[in-house]
């Protein structure tokens, strides 16, 4: 049995040690590939907001591997869900605990001061998604959950520690399939993955606040939000992606997404969209890069001159040959 020894933190360096224990590969500080003599698949790390982190894991073992985390000075808190159709092992406080398969136990939470081991099983498609969370965004909330006898004593001292041990709730196995069936390299997949983790916390903390919502999950919403005009910004070169894309990106109905993208950016995310979009067509006019404004249409992926130019003036009430700038340099055949 392999055997590999790490740690956890909200920034992505513990990342080094994990792979070089591990075998394989890491990209860009979020994605792990293992190497082919323990399995195939991948893991992805990803920064969701200022204390919240979320480690996805997505593999099937050839060989059995114990991966222990172990206790570090990062006050944490350590969310593990489990969507295998399977029984993994995980050990905490000394006893161990079967997870996955849906109708077990699938839910641990878990104080970073707590050493815990994971042992995924071997020819089966494990599927887990560990969400780290600064112990400063949950005390109300362990305050409150502590008065149900789920505090025990540290091992290694006499200082109490958390965790708890049950099942996810439907609503968050469904958003988490989500998850599942998206490749990792799609170049939506992380905020996907953020969203459906704020989510995920949301869904948690709702349970025992009841209809009172926290702060933490108002922040949560509008950071889930924000990553989603982010993710629009990012690619004004494209189509509007839909309403419905960007609903499932951070876990939401249309409805709530559309109201809360209203609340937030006093816009629609398609009018949103397009605003910025020609923006940033206003700008490629004026840039001098371009020979012609049909270059610059096609740039944005439009493909009627008529109507972007309509378009065009209906925003800045004037043609798009009033701003543009020709690039005399262009060779011509």
């Amino acid at each position: 049995m392999k055997k590999i020894v790490h740690y956890y933190s909200l920034t992505p360096e513990w990342q080094n040690e994990f792979v070089q224990n591990l075998g394989g590969q890491l990209i860009d500080n979020k994605i792990i590939t293992i190497s082919e003599d323990v399995g195939m698949g991948a893991s992805f790390f990803s920064q969701v907001m200022p204390g919240i982190s979320v480690f996805y894991i997505d593999v099937t073992l050839k060989r059995p591997l114990k991966i222990t985390r172990k206790v570090s000075d990062h006050e944490l808190y350590i969310f593990h869900y489990d969507l295998s159709e399977h029984v993994n092992l995980i050990k905490i406080n000394e006893r161990d605990y079967e997870v996955g398969s849906f109708d077990k136990l699938d839910l641990a939470i878990i104080d970073n001061q707590i050493e815990s081991t994971y042992k995924p099983a071997v020819n089966e498609r494990t599927i887990a998604v560990r969400i780290l969370v600064d112990k400063a965004l949950l005390k109300d909330f362990i305050a409150k959950y502590s008065t149900i006898n789920h505090i025990k004593p540290n091992v290694k001292g006499s200082k109490k520690v958390f965790y708890h041990y049950g099942n996810i709730d439907s609503n968050s196995v469904i958003l988490m399939q989500s998850v599942k069936n998206k490749s990792v390299y799609d170049p939506s997949f992380e905020p996907l993955l953020q969203g459906v983790s704020l989510k995920l916390l949301g869904n948690f903390l709702g349970k025992f606040y009841g209809t009172q919502v926290s702060s933490v999950v108002k922040k949560s919403e509008q950071e889930a939000i924000n990553n989603t005009k982010e993710y629009l910004l990012n690619n004004l070169y494209g189509s509007f992606p839909s309403v419905l894309f960007l609903a499932s990106m951070v876990g939401m109905s249309v409805t709530k997404y559309k109201k809360l993208f209203k609340k937030y950016f006093n816009n629609t995310p398609n009018n949103y969209f397009i605003k910025e979009k020609f923006l940033l067509a206003q700008k490629l006019l004026q840039s001098g890069e371009y020979y012609s404004i049909t270059d610059v249409v096609y740039a944005l992926n439009y493909f009627n001159l008529s109507h972007f130019s309509s378009k065009y003036y209906k925003i800045f009430n004037k043609k798009t040959i009033d701003d543009f700038v020709r690039n005399e340099t262009k060779n011509i055949d």
